[in-house]
């Protein structure tokens, strides 16, 4: 694919690498938080393995230059596409590579090689210039995940998806959701008005009683071990489901109850829990210990990915204060139907958006949001008047 006068878009090559890294230390310093911009191996590896990765560079042929880069980790089992790392050198922002290089990567894999059922993509919100190009091509706002990287500061990032044509129309969502998923629902309906959303459940939603007992627990971080042990536990693929996120870390019940498999990034204090031995709802009202543990070795933000139909496991993630942040709808086919998942997030900082920029599709979202941090955390004050 041709841009412009001079540039072509293609895939890498493996002595491409050095010039690559080059590339993201000259836009982002040496913390960047995505370990492609800062190992070698790592890339160099992505780009030999094809069946999981593409990495495309745009090139100036004459100068023989990487004007930009943009990176695609594959699942092909989930059929999920995550595009990241996007970068373009200053010299060359004029000439649209970043829109060049989604462009093309949405064509290839929603077209043409339809390996894949959708494409999604977070970006950062020191600008809205990232949004634009996602927003050109015709991805759909999905959420945002408040103070999720911790760089020069901390940072919250929006979520954008696209779909190959059909799956959306396809799609039968559940008939009830948590009442508390409804306001993400209802953003959608808006940005997608021919979209069929659930009714919020009206029923109590059965879960294990909140115990004041407080679960110890310590942390296992040897990422060759903890990834044979996640293997070991889920054999099976279909009961590991998180795209693109391999444990690093498992979080274990002193008593050896539960262990929760995660990954956690040191260098931006970004942890998501993936999976459990046991359920999750088996820690309601047992959570305390544990956040103060993660808080400990630097954990600034937590996340966990939810089904929208497991209605005690969410209520169980809102008890201990995760919100609602983000919704990817048909993002996993399941025996030919497509199942809404939803996003809860928890920052360990206080809220900041301070100098976010953002287009005005992912407003709602952090209204909806900043609406449930104050009614789980200032509407439950208990105040009392007089003597």
């Amino acid at each position: 694919m041709e841009v412009g006068i001079d540039i072509k878009i293609q895939e890498a090559d493996v002595d491409d690498v050095d010039e690559i890294i080059n590339l993201y230390r000259a836009v982002y310093g040496k913390k960047y938080p995505i370990s492609y911009g800062n190992d070698p191996e790592l890339l160099k590896r992505s780009i030999e393995a094809k069946d999981s990765h593409m990495c495309l560079v745009a090139r100036d042929v004459m100068n023989r230059i990487i004007g930009g880069v943009l990176i695609i980790e594959i699942d092909a089992f989930n059929k999920i596409g995550k595009m990241l790392g996007l970068v373009v050198h200053p010299t060359y922002r004029r000439h649209k590579i970043g829109n060049s290089l989604v462009e093309y990567v949405s064509e290839f894999f929603l077209v043409k090689d339809q390996r894949l059922n959708s494409l999604y993509a977070t970006t950062r919100t020191l600008t809205v210039g990232p949004q634009m190009i996602f927003v050109k091509n015709n991805y759909l706002p999905l959420g945002i995940f408040p103070n999720a990287h911790r760089l020069t500061q901390y940072e919250s990032l929006t979520m954008f998806a696209k779909f190959r044509e059909g799956i959306l129309e396809k799609r039968i969502p559940e008939k009830r959701v948590s009442t508390k998923l409804i306001p993400l629902f209802n953003i959608l309906k808006d940005l997608v008005p021919k979209i069929k959303i659930p009714n919020p459940s009206l029923e109590l939603v059965p879960g294990t009683e909140a115990s004041e007992e407080e679960w110890e627990f310590e942390i296992i971080r040897a990422p060759n071990y903890v990834l044979r042990k996640f293997y070991e536990r889920f054999p099976d693929p279909s009961d590991r489901f998180f795209p693109f996120h391999i444990p690093n870390m498992i979080i274990a019940d002193k008593k050896g109850r539960i262990e929760i498999f995660a990954y956690f990034s040191k260098r931006d204090g970004y942890c998501t829990l993936i999976k459990s031995t046991r359920p999750i709802t088996e820690l309601n009202g047992r959570l305390s210990s544990l956040y103060m543990l993660l808080d400990d070795i630097g954990v600034s933000y937590l996340e966990v990915l939810v089904n929208v139909k497991h209605m005690p496991l969410i209520d169980t993630l809102l008890n201990g204060q995760f919100l609602p942040s983000a919704i990817y709808p048909a993002m996993r086919e399941v025996n030919n139907n497509f199942e809404d998942y939803i996003v809860m997030s928890r920052t360990m900082e206080p809220l900041n958006f301070r100098g976010m920029a953002v287009i005005a599709s992912f407003k709602p979202f952090i209204d909806q949001y900043v609406d449930a941090w104050k009614k789980g955390n200032l509407d439950t004050i208990e105040v009392i008047y007089g003597p």
